[in-house]
C-alpha cells in the first residue's frame, strides 16, 4: 500500500542545489524539494514549486524518467534521501546527496543500477541503506518553509564567497598594473644606461661586471653600470633598448587600463556592501552582470567539456573571407600544426622569438593571396614576442614543409624551403582582423 500516492507532474533544478519534483496528491498540487549542497541534505513540500533556470540537459534526461510516475515512500538519512517511485509497474529509486558543488543524485533500478545521474555525481551511490526513516507528507510539508530558507541562505553564502574570491583577483590585477606603471618609470633610465654602455663600448674590457663613467647631464654625475659578464656591451645594450621600448609602451596604456580595473574594483565593492534580502537567483544576476562568474570552478569546467573539446587554435577571417588559424600556446601550436593542418595549407611564424603558430586553410592547389598573407603574417607578429614592433619578418612556408624532430621541445618545429616577408605591421588592419574573431559557440 503506498503511503504517498503522489503523482510527479514536473520536475525542475531551478537553482544550483535545489531539485524541485511538483506533484498532486490528496487534490492538491505541491512541489517536493531537496536541497543537496554541500553541508546541507534537507527535504521539504511547499506550497508552490521554486522558479528558476531552465531545464538542464540531465533534469531533461530525468524528466523523461520519471514524470507521471507516483511517489511511494520517501526516506531520509543524515546523508542521503531515498524516493521510491513507480510507473507502469515498475519500481525505481532516486537518491540525492550534498556534496561539492552543488550535490549529486541517481536513479537506480531496483537492483541498484544507475540509469541517470546528474553531470559530476559519483559512480556510487552513498551507503546509508541501515540509516534511512520513512517521511510522511505531513511531516515534510512542516519542514518545507525552512529547507527552502536553508537553500537560500547557503547559496548566498556561496555566492557572497565567489565575490570575495573575485574581488580579491580584480585586486591583484590592479596591484600588478601599478607595478607595471612603477617599472615603466624607469624605462628612460635604462635607455640611458643602454646608450652610455654602446658609447664606450670599445673601452669596456671582455666580460667586465660593472663599468663607470658620467651621465650626459648638464651636470654630469658619476654612474656605475651593471654589466653581463655573459655578454658583450652591444648584446647588454640592445636588450636594454628593448625592455626599455616595452616599458615605454606599457606606459601608454596602463593608466588606462588601471583607471578601468579600479572602476571595476570599486563596483565590486559596492556590490559586496549592498547585499540585502535578494533571493539567490536575482543577487545571482546582479553579480553576473558585474562580470563575476557564479558558477563553482568544478562546475566550469563541466560545462566548457559539456560544449565539446577545447580548439587549439583560435580562428580569424581574412579580407578575403580565408580561414586563419592561430595557435593558443606551445603544445597547442603543435596540435594546430601536426594534426590540425594539411599539407597543401600555409604555415607561419614570427622569425627568430618565440610565438604562436599561424595556418591559412587552402584548398589543394591553391595560392596564398597577397592580401591573406599579409593578414596572417599580422597575426603572426602580433601573437608573438614581437608584438608592438613595427617591422617584423615572419616566415612562411606550405605545412607539408614543416617538420618536428624527435625529443624537440614542445611546439618547436624545423622548416624547409621557407620564405621570409618583412612585414610593416598596419594598427587598422590587425583591429580589423581582432574585431572579426571567430568566436567559439
Amino acid at each position: 500500500m503506498s503511503t504517498w500516492n503522489a503523482k510527479i507532474t514536473r520536475v525542475d533544478q531551478p537553482e544550483p542545489g535545489l531539485l524541485s519534483l511538483s506533484f498532486r496528491a490528496e487534490g492538491r498540487n505541491e512541489a517536493l524539494i531537496v536541497v543537496t549542497l554541500p553541508g546541507l541534505l534537507g527535504v521539504g513540500v511547499v506550497d508552490e514549486r521554486p522558479r528558476g533556470a531552465r531545464a538542464s540537459p540531465a533534469i531533461s534526461q530525468l524528466r523523461r524518467h520519471i514524470e507521471g510516475a507516483r511517489i511511494d515512500t520517501i526516506a531520509t538519512s543524515r546523508r542521503v534521501a531515498r524516493l521510491s517511485l513507480t510507473r507502469t509497474d515498475k519500481t525505481r529509486l532516486l537518491f540525492a546527496a550534498p556534496s561539492k558543488p552543488y550535490g549529486a543524485w541517481w536513479l537506480c533500478e531496483a537492483d541498484g543500477s544507475v540509469v541517470v545521474r546528474s553531470p559530476g555525481a559519483p559512480a556510487a551511490i552513498p551507503a546509508e541503506e541501515e540509516h534511512l526513516g520513512p517521511k510522511s507528507l505531513d511531516e515534510l510539508r512542516a519542514k518545507g518553509t525552512s529547507v527552502l530558507q536553508g537553500h537560500r541562505s547557503l547559496r548566498q553564502v556561496q555566492l557572497e564567497r565567489l565575490l570575495d574570491k573575485h574581488i580579491k583577483r580584480v585586486s591583484k590585477k590592479r596591484d600588478a598594473i601599478r607595478g607595471d606603471l612603477e617599472r615603466a618609470e624607469t624605462a628612460e633610465k635604462l635607455r640611458e644606461k643602454a646608450t652610455l654602455i654602446l658609447a664606450h663600448a670599445a673601452e669596456i674590457p671582455a666580460h667586465a661586471a660593472h663599468f663607470e663613467t658620467t651621465t650626459w647631464d648638464a651636470e654630469p654625475q658619476s654612474i656605475r653600470i651593471a654589466l653581463d659578464p655573459r655578454k658583450s656591451p652591444t648584446e647588454l645594450a640592445q636588450e636594454l633598448f628593448k625592455k626599455s621600448k616595452r616599458l615605454k609602451r606599457g606606459l601608454v596604456v596602463a593608466p588606462e587600463r588601471l583607471g578601468a580595473v579600479e572602476e571595476e574594483l570599486a563596483a565590486l565593492l559596492r556590490a559586496r556592501k549592498e547585499i540585502g534580502d535578494d533571493s539567490p537567483r536575482e543577487l545571482a544576476a546582479k553579480l553576473e552582470a558585474l562580470g563575476v562568474s557564479t558558477t563553482a570552478p568544478r562546475e566550469e569546467t563541466r560545462k566548457r567539456r559539456q560544449v565539446g573539446a577545447r580548439l587549439p587554435y583560435r580562428e580569424f577571417i581574412a579580407a578575403d573571407a580565408s580561414t586563419v588559424l592561430v595557435g593558443r600556446g606551445a603544445a597547442d601550436n603543435d596540435r594546430l600544426t601536426l594534426r590540425v593542418a594539411r599539407p597543401h595549407d600555409l604555415w607561419l611564424h614570427a622569425r627568430g622569438v618565440t610565438g604562436a603558430h599561424v595556418v591559412v586553410r587552402l584548398a589543394k592547389g591553391e595560392t596564398c593571396p597577397p592580401e591573406t598573407l599579409v593578414d596572417a603574417a599580422t597575426l603572426a607578429a602580433h601573437f608573438s614576442d614581437l608584438r608592438g614592433e613595427p617591422v617584423v619578418d615572419v616566415l612562411y612556408t606550405p605545412r607539408r614543409f614543416v617538420r618536428k624532430r624527435k625529443g624537440s621541445p614542445v611546439g618547436s618545429v624545423t622548416l624547409g624551403r621557407e620564405k621570409v616577408i618583412a612585414l610593416r605591421v598596419e594598427p587598422d588592419r590587425l583591429q580589423r582582423l581582432l574585431q572579426d574573431e571567430k568566436k567559439a559557440p
